[in-house]
């Protein structure tokens, strides 16, 4: 039995709008959907930071504070992809950025999900990485052995201090708000409410296709051999009605 030493009532950080706060992108739980939601409530102080594969160009940095030492009212949201392995990891490329939001989802579908998406870039000849061309599908030719071989990345773009001991306390500490994937209207709904926002209808974009079958076996294993990541989609079940 998992300890996780925190109920379901512990309460998530409150929203300082004096302070910067960090949209962190788990791929696959629509963060593309949200870029228009996040321009649209931050206007200009939103600052949406990428790595660009094909060139091979690196994820610049946004400074957060300005020649004083005081935080720049002009930086009040970044977004981006944080991602370990490449060395702009969460906490450590903000250390200095204390709140949190993001979207998580069923980590299963997150990774079957990102399996079909680079199988169908890879198939159009659009699969890059550090910019080089990947055969993907040479490396992973079915969705089983991407399943049982690579959902480290995963774990990349988490914040690299979650445990599993104390790990609810750990994510309420940090995160302002958590939504789901498959709840989006309540989540964006809650999101705007935690942040003091206009309401605003969610688009839906960048969806995969799925082109073999998904057995409910190989979920079972992946949640067997993966509790962190259940256990963190457990946790934003639970509280992201939470307003």
């Amino acid at each position: 039995m998992i300890m996780l030493y925190a109920t379901k009532q512990t309460p998530m950080r409150k929203y300082d709008p004096q302070q910067p706060l960090i949209f962190t992108h788990i791929p696959k739980c629509a963060g593309t959907s949200i870029v228009r939601v996040l321009r649209h409530w931050f206007r200009g102080h939103y600052y949406h930071t990428f790595t660009d594969d094909r060139r091979g160009l690196p994820m610049q940095h946004v400074a957060t504070r300005d020649a004083t030492g005081q935080w720049d009212r002009n930086v009040q949201c970044i977004h981006a992809h944080f991602d370990h392995r490449r060395g702009y990891g969460l906490p450590y490329f903000y250390p200095e950025i204390q709140q949190y939001v993001t979207i998580f989802r069923d980590p299963f579908d997150i990774v079957v999900s990102m399996y079909f998406f680079a199988k169908g870039k890879a198939q159009a000849g659009k699969f890059f990485h550090e910019g080089n061309a990947i055969d993907f599908c040479s490396y992973y030719p079915n969705l089983e052995t991407y399943v049982h071989e690579h959902p480290i990345w995963l774990y990349d773009h988490l914040p690299q201090d979650l445990t599993l001991y104390r790990l609810r306390e750990s994510l309420a500490a940090r995160f302002v708000y958590i939504g789901i994937f498959e709840d989006m209207a309540t989540s964006i709904d809650c999101l705007r409410r935690k942040l003091g926002k206009p309401p605003i209808e969610m688009p839906l974009r960048n969806v995969s296709k799925y082109d073999e079958e998904v057995p409910e076996s190989l979920r079972k294993w992946f949640y067997h051999n993966h509790p962190l990541l259940y256990e963190i989609y457990q946790f934003a079940l639970e509280t992201y009605r939470d307003t």
